[in-house]
């Protein structure tokens, strides 16, 4: 081999060696190692906050979850937002407080407050943990009931995933 062909080979072993971490991207931070002192911080985080990207352990976790970022709702939104939960915890009380949060019974109780069955929908996380999802247009009601906990329902309203899954939380990320 003669010494340019060599020579070649070996500046591009070094090329592809120094491009490897930026080509890896993320996840190339040990777990609680922060920004070295100086450097200046990064472009603004994904997910709208006002926080910077600055390598702390907290803006990796908004970047590496802004993919499950919600739309904002407006005033009305909001407000209309707020009644829906109020008026389905009252709702479900009454299911929770019995130990009879199935599928079924809390899609029976939602469809008698007034929810088409096609808005609602449910699920179970573990054994005793009943959840539930109304999807309202722009307004998005997500909770649960606890049969271990008698009579604990939550609820939440939030606006559509912006990943365009509506009010389904979007699974992955980068």
């Amino acid at each position: 081999m003669t010494s340019a062909r060599r020579t070649a080979r070996i500046l591009a072993a070094a090329a592809a060696l120094a491009l490897l971490p930026a080509l890896a991207g993320c996840g190339t931070e040990r777990a609680g190692a922060g920004a070295a002192e100086g450097t200046p911080p990064r472009a603004a985080p994904l997910d709208g906050s006002d926080g910077p990207v600055d390598g702390s352990d907290a803006s990796k976790y908004r970047e590496n979850h802004a993919f499950q970022s919600t739309a904002e709702l407006s005033q009305a939104d909001r407000t209309r937002g707020d009644a829906e939960v109020e008026k389905v915890k009252a709702g479900l009380a009454g299911i929770a407080e019995g130990r009879k949060t199935t599928e079924p019974r809390i899609r029976a109780a939602l469809t008698g407050l007034g929810y088409s069955s096609g808005a609602i929908t449910t699920g179970t996380f573990g054994p005793h943990r009943t959840t539930f999802l109304l999807d309202l247009g722009t307004i998005c009601v997500e909770g649960a009931l606890d049969g271990m906990v008698n009579g604990l329902v939550t609820a939440e309203a939030h606006g559509r995933y912006l990943e365009g899954t509506g009010c389904v939380k979007p699974v992955g990320g980068h």
